[in-house]
């Protein structure tokens, strides 16, 4: 996870991830692990029981890592239904366990949004005890996690991209405000206060998730912002506005 210099148009972090899972490829935890020690701040996790088929043995080697280096953790879990469940609630143990609260996150979690009402409201709340953050692209027809239930219970709630024109993505552009009315449209938001709800996922979500300081509008904050001509937050995401002006570091990229 390492950051650009300042005045640069982005800023990028790297993550040690484990694409092919990382059991069933030997070699890929000593490389996770020459990652870290190389200054790369964030390690990953994939499908430990569908890919790995071993969740205990892959989540307690990841979260060894991220606790020995002091990184973050984005683990991405496409298990669905009650066995996505149950690896959420060992992620959730081993956050507070090892005080890796606000340091991990899951993305797609898509089994958040198969299970039943009561088991949903019991995670959302543990989730958001232990400070684990959900990350979600809202793609093509898959679970989209609850996102108004997760922020009612306060759980850091983000939205990112899933590819940006690759073969797994080509429909990715890099454009937060389009991902937003994704996440809204996936999510059936109809209201201004729940579309409203996306835009904060695209925004202030992911600054949350990712630990940036000084984020937002308000005196003294960084001056890394789009300014885009709409009577509401909620019309911003519907209605694709130009960018009148992008602003990275108070230097002005695009007016």
């Amino acid at each position: 996870m390492r950051e650009a210099a300042a005045g640069s148009p982005i800023d990028v972090r790297q993550v040690a991830f484990p694409q092919h899972g990382v059991l069933t490829n030997p070699g890929t935890a000593e490389l996770l692990e020459e990652a870290l020690k190389s200054g790369v701040e964030a390690v990953g996790g994939l499908d430990p029981a569908g890919i790995d088929r071993d969740p205990v043995r892959h989540l307690d080697l990841v979260f060894g890592l991220a606790g020995r280096y002091g990184t973050h953790l984005d683990l991405h879990l496409h298990d669905g239904g009650s066995l996505g469940g149950w690896e959420l609630e060992l992620i959730i143990e081993r956050t507070k366990v090892l005080g890796l609260g606000g340091r991990v996150a899951v993305s797609h979690a898509y089994a958040l949004g198969q299970l039943d009402d009561a088991y949903q409201d019991r995670l959302a709340e543990s989730l958001a005890e232990a400070g684990v953050a959900v990350v979600t692209a809202a793609v093509y027809s898959f679970p989209v996690p609850p996102v108004k239930k997760l922020r009612a219970a306060g759980v850091t709630v983000a939205c990112g991209h899933d590819g940006i024109r690759d073969l797994w993505g080509p429909y990715g552009s890099g454009d937060m405000l389009e991902r937003a009315m994704h996440l809204a449209y996936r999510s059936t938001f109809r209201r201004d206060d729940d579309i409203e709800l996306a835009l904060e996922a695209a925004t202030v979500g992911g600054a949350r998730a990712l630990g940036l300081d000084d984020y937002g509008l308000a005196p003294g904050d960084r001056a890394d912002l789009v300014v885009v001509p709409a009577g509401s937050p909620a019309e911003a995401v519907v209605v694709h506005p130009a960018r009148t002006l992008v602003m990275k570091d108070g230097v002005v990229l695009h007016n």
